[in-house]
């Protein structure tokens, strides 16, 4: 609401004034045209147990099961954490997640020295392209190392509408998409990954399949994914490029749809968010046949398998950190590490780490569980007290294997932690964090999350009940879980994000402040502080909060846009910089295009200005005020013709609109269409009386 106000004086005076990576050592590339085709798709919170192929009932997965049908099926497969983040970090990197560092989205981004497999392909002559459906995959988190197209961009609407973390795209425009990238001409061999976000929560799938599927909306999602996966696979087949390919599909986790208590995923590491399917549909030329794998397998895997199917050799096969799923021993390890620190980043709680085989699942909480998976597969009984032996053995697995890969310099190292804290952290694996954890809370023990799981439960019903609006129920369920977990440093941050929702400024300062002061290092809510601050009237404490959030996480790009937003007035060359920075770390940003297209009108660089309104116009801001912006540069350039097009543009969203009906008849002035320019002049008069007194050629 604040821009609108900056946008509409703007705009009259512009009408009526006249102007408006280091890494290791790297392979030789060379060109490989007769390699085969790698297609990587992954279906976020997709459970194995809602796919037919693994046996579900009453559900459309066709072209998941036509893959299936033609290649490998690995019967349990898991993920390494139930996020979307951190899976698809450990996916692509063949890492495990308390070494790559990124463990959940409160972290930092993925390390420069870690190599993604798109990286290895790229540098072995493949054409590289991802297709991102969620936001919480946005390249400032370092995912897009390798893609020569990292397709990360969101109608820019849907940043005014959301929180960044709920802004997605639907499957059917992310195929169209990615049909339109394969479609083009290329020499060389092509990698490309897909990403469909749909079964991930609120499940709202369009129709027909939210009729179909109206018991289960979740299987409507999953059907409508599935159904637009098909269109890729129908055309890979069209174009003979099926058979002679690798397809990969895969989900990042599952979902637990209410069991164990747990309504969505991230939580626990029970197999409901864990088990996921796997398929690996291989090229006919690998001589690998159709078949079912019943071991247990990481999906973190999958990177050294495309590399090993390829038969390709890189220095990211150093980094490796598990063997390909067709390495001849693989199932002579069959133990699968998991984990979730979401707990304990976000909340202060136990992390819960667990190790899969071939009969037995282990828990390491503070609580810790067994279960016998032949016997118990939905996990209801815990053998820890009958079994002991075998818990112990799969403890020490677990424990070996965290200490054999926890790396030993960390951003932790320069936390507020004492030496044997520090220490303490790194042996546990918690060492991709700044810990929100004291060393004395962390001495004492921290809670098990099994028995939070009603405050986790409320948080999430009055982040719901935020996200439908209801700001009032919002604020009091959050509340109910502050005052249960007073040191819990996400709650007051929370608190703040729904009273800067409620323009309640002094309240949200005073609940991000509590925020930072249980976890000085979250940027997140540096960022929402200074907004609380500017709108206050406390600009300059907001610029300083924005460059402690930018020290903290010099990938923020809302912090680099909220700077310029913030000094666009009184240093709009400040400014200006500050919206470049936006855009060199998201090209897609669309409100940075926009506020970095009026600074250049105002400059008098109208064809630049052009260059970065016109983006923001077509991602998604297309606005009234926007559009005639971009006629008055299209004007100064002598592009009148076009100019005449988005003043129309304008006009057609709004009618009323004085300053677009007076620049309207200046551009037919031009253009020698005297009556047109009289009819638009005396219109704008008769809006806004004020604007009789210019002459049409003088509008702008």
């Amino acid at each position: 609401m604040k821009f609108a106000g900056k946008l509409a004086i703007l705009v009259v005076s512009s009408a009526l004034a006249g102007t408006a990576q280091t890494g290791p050592t790297r392979s030789t590339p060379r060109k490989a045209p007769s390699a085969p085709n790698v297609l990587l798709v992954t279906i976020d919170t997709l459970r194995a147990d809602h796919i037919g192929a693994y046996g579900a009932k009453n559900v459309e997965t066709l072209a998941i099961d036509g893959l299936a049908r033609q290649g490998v099926l690995f019967e349990h497969a898991y993920s390494q954490v139930p996020l979307t983040l951190a899976s698809h970090t450990s996916l692509l990197t063949g890492t495990l997640p308390f070494h790559n560092g990124v463990q959940d989205f409160t972290g930092q981004p993925l390390r420069p020295e870690i190599r993604s497999v798109a990286q290895a392909l790229q540098e072995h002559g493949y054409d590289t392209a991802a297709i991102v459906s969620s936001y919480v995959l946005d390249r400032s988190w370092g995912l897009n190392r390798g893609f020569g197209l990292y397709y990360d961009v969101f109608k820019g609407s849907s940043f005014l509408e959301n929180d960044p973390g709920l802004v997605e795209r639907k499957a059917g425009p992310s195929v169209d998409e990615a049909l339109q990238w394969l479609r083009r001409s290329r020499s060389k061999p092509f990698f490309l990954w897909l990403h469909l976000y749909d079964p991930h929560s609120g499940y709202d799938p369009p129709e027909p399949f939210r009729t179909r599927f109206a018991d289960s909306p979740y299987d409507g999602e999953i059907a409508y994914a599935d159904h637009e996966l098909g269109r890729v696979i129908a055309y890979l087949k069209e174009r003979g490029l099926y058979d002679r390919m690798l397809i990969v599909l895969a989900s990042d986790h599952g979902e637990s749809l209410g069991e164990h208590g747990e309504k969505e995923h991230g939580f626990f590491v029970y197999h409901s968010t864990l088990h996921v399917p796997l398929v690996v549909k291989p090229p006919l030329s690998s001589g690998i046949q159709a078949h079912h794998v019943t071991d247990p397998v990481p999906i973190m895997g999958i990177a050294p398998t495309i590399l090993g199917i390829l038969k390709l050799h890189d220095p990211i096969q150093q980094q490796f950190e598990t063997r390909s799923l067709f390495a001849p021993d693989v199932a002579d390890s069959a133990s699968v590490y998991s984990e979730s620190f979401y707990s304990f980043s976000s909340f202060g709680w136990s992390p819960v780490r667990t190790i899969n085989n071939r009969s037995y699942q282990f828990i390491e909480a503070p609580k810790p569980e067994l279960y016998d998976l032949r016997n118990d597969p939905e996990e209801k009984q815990n053998l820890i007290a009958d079994q002991p032996a075998v818990a112990s053995v799969l403890h020490q697995q677990l424990t070996d294997l965290v200490l054999r890969y926890a790396p030993h310099n960390s951003p932790a190292d320069d936390a507020q932690l004492d030496a044997s804290a520090v220490e303490k952290l790194r042996a546990l694996g918690y060492m991709a964090y700044r810990s929100p954890v004291s060393a004395a809370e962390l001495a004492a023990g921290l809670p098990d999350p099994k028995d939070k799981i009603l405050d986790f439960n409320t948080l999430l019903d009055g982040v719901d009940a935020g996200k439908r609006g209801d700001l009032d129920r919002e604020r009091a369920l959050l509340a109910q879980v502050q005052e249960h977990n007073p040191g819990m440093y996400l709650v007051p941050f929370l608190l703040g994000e729904a009273a800067l929702k409620a323009s309640d400024w002094k309240a949200a300062q005073e609940s991000l402040e509590r925020s930072l002061k249980l976890n000085p290092n979250f940027d997140q809510a540096m960022t929402a502080l200074a907004r609380a601050l500017h709108q206050q009237g406390k600009d300059d404490e907001a610029l300083q909060w924005l460059e402690k959030a930018l020290q903290a996480n010099p990938k923020n790009l809302r912090a680099w846009y909220q700077k310029g937003w913030i000094s666009v007035t009184s240093d709009p060359d400040g400014a200006m910089l500050d919206f470049q920075k936006t855009l060199e770390i998201q090209p897609g940003f669309a409100m940075a295009h926009r506020d970095l297209g009026i600074i250049l009108l105002q400059k008098g660089r109208y064809g630049e200005a052009a260059t970065h309104l016109e983006q923001a116009a077509t991602l998604g801001l297309a606005h009234p005020r926007l559009y005639n912006f971009l006629g008055i540069a299209y004007s100064r350039t002598g592009r009148y013709s076009d100019a005449v097009k988005v003043y129309t543009k304008a006009l057609d969203q709004e009618p009323n609109f004085a300053e677009a009906h007076l620049n309207l008849s200046y551009v037919y002035e031009k253009l020698n269409r005297p009556q047109a320019a009289r009819a638009q002049y005396e219109t704008a008069c008769k809006l806004q009386a004020d604007l009789c007194k210019f002459e049409p050629d003088k509008a702008q």
